[in-house]
C-alpha cells in the first residue's frame, strides 16, 4: 500500500546542502579575498533487493546543483597548488555525480559497482577530521582526478577477504574537459584514456575495536599524454608531451589514547585521540607533483555532552618535480618578475575543529599559515607568492533529514 514507508520498499532519498567559504587574507599573489560555493546535493539508493527480489543489487544516484557562488577566481589569486586547489569550484549550474548499479554477492565478500562515479568514492579515503581539507595532491594533479563530484565512466570491484582485510581494483575514464559539461551526455563524449587503480587496506572502527586504525596502499596508472613543462617551456619552446604517468599513496590513521582506557567497548564515540597520515609519491619527474605528505592528531568527542565534536592540527608537506619548479621561476621572470627561485618545497600549518549543530547541522572552520606557497594556478605573473593566511569554514545541511527522508 501507498501508506508504507518508502524504505520498507528498499528506497532512501537524500538531500544536503554544503557550503565553502574561504579567503586569503595575506596567502599567495592576490591578498584579501574570499570566496564562496553552494552545493546541493540530491541523491537515492534504491535496493532493487526489497523492491524486485533481485538479491545483493542496488542502484545509486546523485546530482548536484550550484545554485550560489562568488569569485572563482581565488586559486589564481592565491597560486599555489595545495592552498589554491582547496576552495570549491561551481563552473556548472548542475552536473550528474553517480549512476551507478552495484551488486554484491558470496555473502557481501565481493562488492561490484559500475556506471557514473568517482574514483575517490573508493579509493584512498579521507582520514582527516573535515570535508575541505583533506586530499591527496599525487591523486588529483598527477593522477588527473576530475573534481571531487564530478562523475565520469567508469567500475570498481572490491573483495573482502576478511571483515576488515579488502582489495579491490577499478577504471575510470579521464577525459581533459570533464567539468565543463552537465554528465548526462557521457555516451556521446570522447575520452583521452583511462586511470587504472588498485589497492589493499585493512579498516576498524569502535563498533568492534577499543583503538581502531585503518591503513590503505592505493598505486595508479594513467595512461594518458600531458605536457611536460620546464624552464624552456616558460621561455616559449615547444612543450614535449610524454604519454602516462603513476604513483603510490599510502593513508592511515590510528587512535592512540581513550579516556576510558578502552574498558566500555560499547561506547563507540569515546573521548579520544587519533593520529593520522599520508604520504604520496609521483613516480616520474615529467609531472608537476613530486611528493605530498601530510600529518595529523585529532581529539574526538572531547566533551561527554559533545559526542561528535572534535578538535585537530595538522602539518602539509609538498615538493614539487625541480623541472616544474624552474618552470614557476622562469614564467616569473618572463613575466616581469624577480627571477628569484620558487621553493621546491611548500609547508602548510593547520587547526581545524568540527562541531555539531542543532537539527544535524555541521560547522568546519579551518586555519592554515603557508610557508613558501608557488604560483602553480598562475605561473604568468610579475608577483611572487608570499607566505601567509588562509581561512575557511564549511557548513553542511542535511535538509533532507530535516524534512523527514
Amino acid at each position: 500500500p501507498l501508506t508504507v514507508p518508502l524504505a520498507d520498499h528498499g528506497i532512501a532519498l537524500h538531500a544536503t546542502a554544503i557550503d565553502f567559504s574561504e579567503a586569503n587574507p595575506s596567502v599567495g599573489l592576490v591578498t584579501n579575498r574570499a570566496t564562496t560555493s553552494l552545493y546541493v546535493i540530491l541523491g537515492s539508493d534504491i535496493d532493487l533487493g526489497k523492491l524486485l527480489g533481485l538479491s545483493g543489487t542496488s542502484l545509486h544516484f546523485e546530482n548536484t546543483y550550484f545554485p550560489a557562488t562568488r569569485n572563482l577566481n581565488i586559486a589564481a589569486q592565491m597560486g599555489d597548488s595545495q592552498i589554491g586547489y582547496e576552495p570549491a569550484y561551481t563552473p556548472r549550474a548542475t552536473r550528474l555525480s553517480l549512476a551507478t548499479i552495484e551488486q554484491k554477492m558470496l555473502g557481501d565478500s565481493v562488492d561490484i559497482e559500475v556506471g557514473i562515479t568517482h574514483p575517490a568514492y573508493h579509493y584512498a579515503q579521507f582520514n582527516c577530521g573535515e570535508i575541505n581539507n583533506c586530499f591527496q595532491e599525487i591523486l588529483f594533479i598527477n593522477a588527473r582526478y576530475p573534481s571531487y563530484i564530478f562523475g565520469v565512466p567508469g567500475g570498481n570491484i572490491t573483495y573482502h577477504m576478511t571483515p576488515d582485510l579488502y582489495i579491490q581494483g577499478g577504471a575510470f575514464a579521464i577525459e581533459s574537459n570533464a567539468n565543463s559539461h552537465l554528465g548526462y551526455d557521457f555516451i556521446d563524449r570522447s575520452y583521452d584514456g583511462a586511470l587504472i587503480m588498485q589497492e589493499i587496506g585493512l579498516k576498524t572502527d569502535f563498533s568492534h575495536v577499543a583503538y581502531p586504525y585503518k591503513i590503505s596502499v592505493t598505486g595508479f596508472v594513467n595512461n594518458v599524454s600531458h605536457l611536460d613543462y620546464d624552464a624552456a617551456s616558460a621561455d616559449g619552446a615547444a612543450t614535449r608531451s610524454v604519454k602516462g604517468t603513476s604513483g603510490i599513496v599510502v593513508m592511515s590513521d590510528k587512535t592512540v589514547w581513550r579516556k576510558d582506557g578502552g574498558a566500555d567497548i560499547s561506547n563507540t564515540s569515546p573521548t579520544s585521540l587519533k593520529i593520522y597520515g599520508s604520504a604520496g609519491l609521483g613516480l616520474d619527474t615529467t609531472m608537476p607533483i613530486h611528493s605530498d605528505v601530510f600529518v595529523g592528531a585529532t581529539v574526538l568527542a572531547p566533551f561527554s555532552d559533545r559526542p561528535k565534536d572534535s578538535y585537530g592540527l595538522k602539518v602539509m608537506w609538498e615538493r614539487l618535480n625541480s623541472r616544474y619548479e624552474r618552470y614557476l621561476t622562469e614564467a616569473n621572470h618572463v613575466s616581469g618578475g624577480t627571477a628569484t627561485s620558487y621553493s621546491q618545497d611548500t609547508f602548510v600549518f593547520e587547526m581545524n575543529a568540527h562541531f555539531q549543530l542543532p537539527m544535524g547541522m555541521v560547522f568546519e572552520p579551518t586555519v592554515q599559515y603557508a610557508v613558501e606557497p608557488n604560483s602553480y594556478y598562475n605561473p604568468f605573473t610579475s608577483k611572487q607568492a608570499q607566505d601567509g593566511v588562509y581561512i575557511a569554514g564549511t557548513v553542511v545541511i542535511p535538509f533532507g533529514a530535516m524534512l523527514g527522508m
